[in-house]
């Protein structure tokens, strides 16, 4: 899948094309051709009159690397999608080493983890957020430790390398639009939330909602709750909707394995024929469910794309005087989102599927 980039996020990845990992004939000759040249230099950078880092650059191709990644969840798909992306990347170097780490999706497990990756001197660390208020110190730590992060979907509260994310707030609006077409442009829905803060998760459903009051007056959002993220959790949210309100016509669950857990809802009570089930990230089982006419939609995003491109900006940093103090915010690479629906889910072909 082709990726939009913002911003400073167009230069970056024209940079990361030179260093992609996939590329591994050609990047393991040039390799072979400066293996004799320095590899390693020091840098300190002025920025405002503040000294910044001071950091090891490294040829990341020849010199020994360690990638720390850092997981929300590691069970979950999305999560072990990004980390296959990140490994097919280097799987051509045996000079790079790939440590994955599992939050167990607590923001305290996390800090924890980066301050042992930080004391490890580990070259890099990819990670998805938590909670981007309570790592905002971990991240800045590793920035000043000359270890550029790279975070995924869930963002850190302090300027850093990098963020690599799925649409969000566009992807709330792109779904409230194909709902409402579905159901008329008028009727009641509800909406299964995941954890409050958590800015992706926000902005999706912030979309979703801007989308359906400023142009489908006649659809009325009569529920929301929270279910964590979780299919189990999101079953019994559904089925409680079901029981207060007769006339739903859609639901928005704000992931995949939610949109799951409500469509085995809608189906135990007998209405999957009336029903419009939409949810958002693009996993695997959501599209076969897409199939099989269990699930109404989704957002695909090719997971071990946005893994994979993280990987390549870990290597750019690692391999460039660059250093986050010379940022004002942090640069953003959007991954290109994906409308599945019955008609379109057979163009996402079986090797995209994470």
């Amino acid at each position: 899948m082709k990726k939009k980039l913002l911003a400073m996020g167009l230069i970056l990845a024209m940079t990361f094309s030179m260093v992609a990992c996939s590329n591994a004939k050609e990047v393991n000759r040039d390799a072979e051709e400066t293996k004799t040249e320095t590899t390693t230099e020091t840098t300190t950078t002025e920025t405002n009159g503040a000294t910044a880092s001071t950091k090891e650059v490294k040829n990341p191709y020849v010199d020994d690397i360690k990638i720390a990644y850092v997981a929300h969840d590691i069970s979950t798909p999305v999560n072990q999608a990004w980390l296959e992306g990140i490994q097919r990347e280097c799987e051509y170097y045996p000079n790079i080493t790939i440590q994955s780490f599992n939050g167990d999706s607590s923001a305290e497990n996390q800090v924890k983890i980066m301050s042992e990756v930080i004391n490890q001197d580990y070259d890099a660390i990819i990670i998805q957020c938590s909670d981007g208020a309570a790592l905002a110190d971990s991240v800045a730590q590793a920035e000043s430790a000359g270890i550029p992060v790279i975070t995924l979907n869930l963002d850190a509260d302090t300027t850093h390398s990098a963020l690599v994310q799925m649409v969000d707030y566009d992807a709330g609006r792109l779904i409230a639009d194909k709902i409402a077409e579905e159901i008329g442009q008028e009727g009641n829905i509800v909406v299964i939330q995941g954890i409050a803060g958590v800015s992706r998760t926000d902005n999706l459903e912030q979309g979703f909602r801007d989308t359906m009051e400023k142009s489908y007056p006649n659809i009325k959002i009569v529920a929301s709750q929270a279910a964590d993220f979780e299919k189990e959790k999101a079953t019994t949210v559904m089925t409680s909707f079901l029981s207060q309100f007769s006339d739903i016509k859609a639901v928005f669950a704000i992931n995949d394995a939610m949109a799951e857990g409500a469509s085995l809802a809608v189906q135990n009570a007998g209405r999957l024929n009336d029903m419009v089930i939409w949810g958002a990230d693009g996993e695997k089982d959501a599209l076969a469910m897409i199939e099989e006419g269990t699930l109404t939609g989704t957002i695909y995003t090719n997971c071990w794309d946005q893994g994979s491109t993280a990987a390549k900006i870990a290597l750019l940093m690692i391999g460039s005087e660059y250093d986050s103090s010379v940022l004002s915010k942090t640069p953003q690479v959007i991954m290109e989102p994906v409308i599945a629906t019955k008609d379109t889910v057979g163009e996402i072909a079986a090797e995209d599927r994470w």
